[in-house]
């Protein structure tokens, strides 16, 4: 009897060590990976979905990865090409969304690739589920941000009012002020929809906008 104990704890410990070792080979996978400034990472990323391990950390690496590749599709020499990096992204983002759900980064990466790859549906949802599960995250605000006003024109009422929401979020911080302003100065089209926005705040976010706007221009 001990010994049928003994060999239960020995293959239990062995499933543990061979578990262990199965995750850390997944992470260091990651790392392992092309880096963005190497010529094989549009190569690597257009043959396959990046990998990521169980750890937050590698799943973050993973998905500004993807970003960086699809928001740079101007490097890669062949729109072919460019279309396998952009449905790489699509699927790990489906990868990740399928088992978190609530992961907005996950989303908005998702919604990145199908405007990359023209389509618009599932842009319009991922894009959606990404400002639902992550409206307070700046960051990534100021990612949609840029997204949203590449795709506007496709836009609905609905994303519309997301849109907008994000865009409020901005307008309220220091940082995400000093992007507006940048945007401003630069895309005649979005002045409208932000002067609409900063007349409703408070006026020392006004001026601060206003001023960030000046030094823009200057």
């Amino acid at each position: 009897m001990r010994q049928l104990k003994l060999f239960s704890m020995s293959f239990a410990c062995l499933i543990a060590a061979l578990g262990s070792l199965a995750i850390f080979s997944q992470e260091i996978d990651v790392l392992l990976q092309p880096q963005r400034t190497e010529p094989s990472f549009f190569n690597q990323m257009a043959s396959r979905p990046p990998p990521y391990g169980p750890s937050s950390y590698s799943k973050k690496i993973t998905l500004i990865d993807c970003t960086y590749a699809l928001l740079n599709l101007r490097r890669v020499e062949t729109p072919e090409k460019a279309a396998a990096v952009a449905r790489s992204c699509e699927r790990l983002s489906d990868s990740m969304t399928a088992t978190m759900p609530t992961n907005a980064h996950a989303w908005y990466v998702n919604a990145l690739a199908h405007a990359r790859l023209g389509d618009t549906d599932e842009f319009l949802a991922s894009y959606r589920k990404s400002r639902e599960l992550g409206p307070n995250e700046q960051w990534l605000a100021e990612n949609r941000t840029r997204l949203a006003e590449e795709m506007y024109a496709e836009f609905d009422e609905d994303s519309r009012r997301l849109h907008e929401a994000d865009l409020t979020l901005l307008a309220n911080s220091p940082r995400g002020t000093r992007t507006l302003a940048a945007r401003y100065a630069s895309n005649e089209e979005f002045r409208e929809r932000i002067i609409q926005i900063v007349e409703r705040l408070p006026p020392d976010r006004q001026r601060a906008f206003l001023q960030n706007v000046r030094s823009v221009l200057r």
